[in-house]
């Protein structure tokens, strides 16, 4: 990571523009796009740099960033509005909503379990290895040092977890197993460690690679194998004997106030945790009566438990193999593309397809992730778990396909990372409560209106998908604000959703312990969008087009909730016209 330069001044800030002995107060004012473009340079290269660095968990790292933060947010506060252009404010407000969570950090490092399997820094060493070249002498160099760098961040994040215990804050037992068999699955001898590279060593000429071989090795048996071995066991000591039994945030010092700023983090809306549970308990009453009367309409005269009990043993609903799942959910985004220039203004180039995810990665996770195109494959692929498919049901497949590529993720965020009309670090920038939002707005409203759910069962399953994500809100604020156990978050959904209770153990875990408020951000968010929706249809009438609304929410990138408003109301103001 660049270490970051404070900035006093924006005279310092644009120091660049000063002659040889002319002193920085004497320089003309710089204008305040200049500011703006400047800082959001800066802060690009700064991700960028942390996206290529080993992990590391120091606090004094964070600081050090909180400083450079707080100095942006000063410099940004005094801009003057007068000098910017609408997509100028749009981006010094960006950056100053980056800058703030940056600030922030600080305050929330402690409650970051950072051995989880789904957030482990093995997964970023692996990453970060296998981006690295081996081809010149200088790129093997880089690789060794890279190797020493990844055991030093190992060694970085034992001392966190112990300075966290020292302050009370230690992850809940349930995990404790879980995280030492990730661990040692990455601990291997010599060449058999997944962080030696062998194949790619393999394919060295054999006179370098021999000896490169021999250096890997030795740098893995010395630095990172010792690291990963100290760090188990320290988790099956230390961290075992003073782990809760409990989860969630609000039972640690301070838990509570931080599960706060994270429902704002994630939401990017005002809300407090309180309001959204309230508010989930009475959608989860609406829905309930919504799903009544899909079965009545297919005849079904039971209970919505025997019904449900009838859909988990029915086979139509189950893939028998992981190519089977992948050919049902690209049936459904194949379904949807005839119809998309119905509501839809163009599209990115980028081509999409799914895959299923790391075994290793699928205890972990209930169902999958999206990834935009990375190096030279052109494609953005939805990664789905293939693991026990007799516990996973494919009645929502429709509703999986259309928020995880069209018209949800690839379509966004592929068109925003092509959008050259944005500066760089907008293109890559995804807000939660934005992009979260705009997959289930997608999956939910749009795809339904573009007729994609086409009898009762396919219904059925987006109602069952919105089930889902409504518990989520109940079960995440029960667990991290109320205080609910475990067990009594399972229960929820076991009684509100279709999920296998394979799903909801891991669901659970992840609303708890793993990232608390990130799953509120789904739901919260298509609430956002669809009241945006709603107020310009209300107030433009006749001369509201829902493309266009679309092209509004889509080509300013994806923006905390509360800025999109403000874009959404800036355009009705113009009285539709864009």
């Amino acid at each position: 990571m660049i270490r970051p330069r404070p900035w006093a001044t924006i005279g310092a800030l644009l120091a660049i523009g000063c002659g040889p002995g002319r002193p920085p107060e004497a320089a003309p004012a710089p204008r305040p796009a200049s500011v703006v473009a400047a800082i959001a340079e800066r802060y690009l290269a700064e991700q960028r740099a942390a996206q290529a660095a080993m992990p590391d968990y120091s606090l004094a790292r964070l600081r050090r960033v909180a400083d450079t933060a707080s100095n942006w947010l000063a410099v940004l506060g005094r801009l003057d509005d007068a000098g910017l252009t609408a997509e100028d404010r749009i981006s010094r407000d960006v950056l100053r909503w980056e800058a703030e969570k940056l600030v922030q950090d600080t305050i929330l490092y402690w409650y970051q379990f950072d051995a989880l399997p789904a957030i482990s820094p093995l997964r970023t060493i692996a990453t970060r290895l296998a981006a690295q070249p081996l081809t010149a002498p200088a790129d093997r160099e880089r690789y060794l040092e890279l190797l020493d760098a990844a055991a030093r961040g190992l060694g970085g994040l034992e001392a966190k977890m112990r300075a966290q215990a020292e302050r009370g804050i230690v992850a809940p037992a349930v995990e404790i197993d879980r995280i030492i068999r990730f661990l040692r699955s990455h601990v291997g001898v010599g060449l058999k460690s997944p962080f030696a590279g062998a194949d790619r060593i393999g394919a060295l000429p054999p006179d370098e690679g021999a000896a490169f071989q021999a250096r890997v090795a030795a740098s893995i048996e010395r630095g990172i194998n010792p690291a990963i071995n100290s760090l188990i066991g320290y988790l099956d000591t230390t961290w075992r004997a003073k782990a809760p039994e409990a989860v969630g945030m609000g039972q640690y010092p301070g838990g509570l106030e931080a599960y706060r700023r994270l429902v704002r983090r994630e939401t990017t809306l005002d809300i407090s945790p309180e309001a959204i549970h309230a508010l989930a308990l009475a959608a989860m009453d609406t829905l309930e009566r919504r799903m009544q009367a899909v079965r009545d309409s297919l005849g079904f005269r039971g209970t919505k438990e025997e019904f449900h009990a009838q859909l988990r043993k029915d086979p139509r609903f189950f893939a028998k193999t992981p190519a089977e799942v992948g050919q049902r959910l690209m049936a459904y985004a194949e379904r949807l593309e005839p119809v998309m220039h119905r509501a839809f203004n163009g599209r990115p180039r980028a081509p999409y397809g799914v895959r299923r995810l790391d075994p290793a990665l699928e205890p972990s996770m209930t169902y999958g992730y999206y990834n935009w195109p990375l190096g030279d494959d052109p494609k953005g692929y939805y990664n789905f778990n293939g693991s026990d498919l007799d516990q996973r049901s494919l009645l929502m497949a429709g509703a999986i396909a259309f928020h995880e590529l069209i018209p949800g993720h690839h379509y966004h965020i592929n068109r925003q990372r092509e959008n050259v009309r944005l500066p760089p670090f907008r293109r890559t920038a995804l807000a939660t409560g934005y992009t979260e939002g705009w997959g289930e707005y997608a999956s939910s409203v749009v795809a339904a209106e573009l007729g994609m759910y086409r009898d009762g069962y396919e219904i059925y399953g987006r109602l069952v998908f919105d089930a889902f994500f409504i518990s989520r809100l109940v079960v995440d604020t029960g667990m991290n604000c109320y205080g609910w156990p475990r067990s009594r978050a399972m229960a929820y959904m076991r009684e509100h959703t279709l999920e296998s209770d394979l799903q909801i153990d891991s669901e659970t875990l992840r609303y708890s312990i793993r990232s608390p408020a990130q799953a509120l951000a789904y739901r919260m968010g298509r609430e956002a969008i669809v009241g945006f929706r709603a107020k310009a249809m209300r107030e433009l009438g006749s001369r509201f087009d829902l493309a266009t609304f679309h092209d509004v929410v889509l080509d300013t990138g994806s923006l905390p909730l509360f800025l999109l408003e403000r874009e959404v109301d800036r355009w009705i103001a113009k009285g539709g016209v864009r």
